[in-house]
């Protein structure tokens, strides 16, 4: 990634500018850094005014750059994006700190440095944005095709049901063109194409669920910014690749998953030690500790807001759940707590049922969503600041209290 990342520097940088400044002209970007329903440039322009800074401040040395991006600050009374204007229109003090931002591996701004020459911005996000749809698409195609061909009908209806989900309450309108959320909302999105492809041709073998899962931990590192990737990637091997597999007993179903899972930590780990290695051989011991010390925050530790408590993440979860559908904040919480209500109704009657296989695949699903509330009680003070994005992994919530839904459905008329 290293070496991908210093061939991404350098590459026609005035243009590159050119097409930010174009940007601003034609008000694909603007001052503000959030817009709130905005489904036209998307909502989180923050993060895609940072990413576009640090793409084409290319001012530090390559070798330093090729590890971590020199990290821009706004002045004061200035947003990010007003920083990135100034910048991009000749004011190279703006956000100038002279620190380099070592706390994630940034394939969002090697992919942003590769595209700026080639794009407009545009033109990038339409990319982005298209390039999810077709990714959305093509998972209800795979599950309604296997479907009218009975293979695996149960699961094939759960992956109907899970791309369903995506295909409207995974906020796509408003992150789906983010320069931020959107190559790792990708890649969680191949990867459970794959799934349902692998599915519908008669399940994945533990060798290959074994690479599939260390390849998506390895991309959802580099492409990782804390948006959920992680957190949803970790309920999706838990709760959605025993529908993957080839037909086995649970307990090797179990087995199967528990390697995969440990798999995809340990290739995150694994990329996230070796960007430490580097950072530390540059830049030394002080970037160390600065991303301890932002770890920390993000944990919770230390000083905190005055008002950052129970009650406040509490709320924040409440107020973001309108990152999942704009403009539809009532109807997406009536949704996630249709599902939550009758996806346990449905678990505990699977649960309660004499066949093995069903409890299992129940017994997975639910232990999908501790994993999603687990790691955001973590991280609960990156959660409660972050709610109005974060709480986009609910989604997976949805989609798999339906599919328990559907499951127990499906018994009871077995049973009849």
């Amino acid at each position: 990634f290293a070496l991908a990342n210093r061939e991404s520097l350098g590459r026609d940088l005035p243009l590159a500018e050119a097409h930010v400044r174009a940007a601003f002209g034609s008000a694909a970007l603007q001052n503000e850094d959030w817009l709130v329903g905005n489904t036209d440039i998307g909502r989180h322009q923050y993060n895609d005014c940072l990413i576009l800074y640090m793409a084409i401040d290319q001012q530090a040395p390559a070798d330093q750059l090729a590890v971590s991006p020199v990290k821009p600050v706004q002045r004061t009374d200035e947003t990010m994006c007003g920083a990135l204007r100034a910048y991009a229109f000749g004011d190279h003090a703006a956000g100038r700190t002279g620190l380099f931002y070592h706390q994630y591996i940034h394939g969002h701004t090697m992919l942003a440095r590769y595209l700026l020459p080639l794009a407009s911005i545009e033109q990038i996000r339409t990319g982005y944005h298209l390039t999810q749809s077709l990714l959305v698409l093509a998972g209800i195609l795979v599950a309604m095709l296997a479907l009218a061909r009975g293979r695996r009908p149960t699961e094939s209806l759960v992956w109907l049901i899970v791309f369903l989900a995506l295909s409207r309450w995974f906020g796509l309108e408003s992150y789906g063109q983010s320069l931020s959320h959107a190559p790792s909302d990708a890649i969680i999105l191949v990867y459970l194409l794959f799934l349902a492809f692998a599915s519908a041709r008669g399940g994945l073998g533990r060798r290959a669920s074994l690479i599939a899962a260390s390849l998506f931990g390895a991309a959802t590192a580099i492409f990782e910014f804390l948006t959920g990737g992680i957190p949803l990637g970790l309920a999706i091997i838990i709760g959605g690749l025993p529908f993957a597999l080839r037909d086995a007993p649970p307990r090797e179903i179990a087995e199967q998953v528990i390697e995969a899972l440990s798999a995809f930590c340990a290739a995150i780990a694994t990329c996230m030690a070796l960007k430490l290695l580097l950072a530390l051989s540059v830049f030394g011991l002080e970037s160390f500790r600065e991303s301890a010390a932002q770890l920390g925050v993000r944990l919770g530790m230390g000083e905190q807001q005055p008002d950052l408590g129970a009650v406040k993440l509490a709320k924040s979860l409440v107020k973001g759940l309108n990152s999942l559908a704009a403009g539809m904040h009532v109807l997406a919480g009536a949704m996630l707590a249709t599902a939550i209500g009758f996806g346990a109704w449905s678990a505990r009657l699977l649960l309660a049922s004499g066949d093995p296989t069903l409890r299992a695949r129940a017994l997975h699903l639910l232990l999908s969503n501790l994993a999603i509330v687990a790691m955001l009680g973590l991280l609960w003070q990156h959660t409660a600041i972050h709610a109005w994005f974060m709480d986009r992994v609910f989604v997976w919530t949805i989609a798999s209290g339906f599919a328990l839904f559907a499951m127990a459905i499906l018994h009871r008329r077995h049973l009849a």
